[in-house]
């Protein structure tokens, strides 16, 4: 697979009722614990993800996904550069 083209990354965050998108390229990075207040859905399509999740570290590789629960205390770490596309799923309750 290849890196996430120009005009998708440009879209950045696509938003709804029920949840937003975004893709994007990172490298280099690394993100301190956080939540979010959404059920994220993340899917590599190139190189690799680290998520810390739950205190364990993990790799997370092309064609594989992970699932951030919402209010999960997580941190990512993005070495190489890695194409993410994540679904962020808005609580429905209500």
């Amino acid at each position: 697979m290849a890196h996430i083209p120009a005009p998708l990354l440009d879209l950045g965050k696509l938003t709804s009722e029920k949840g937003d998108v975004s893709i994007a390229t990172r490298e280099n990075i690394s993100t301190p614990l956080h939540t979010h207040p959404t059920t994220n859905y993340v899917t590599v399509t190139e190189g690799v993800l680290y998520l810390t999740l739950h205190g364990v570290e993990q790799p997370i590789r092309p064609g594989e996904w992970c699932t951030i629960p919402a209010n999960a205390e997580h941190a990512e770490r993005f070495v190489e550069k890695t194409s993410v596309v994540v679904f962020w799923v808005k609580d429905q309750a209500g």
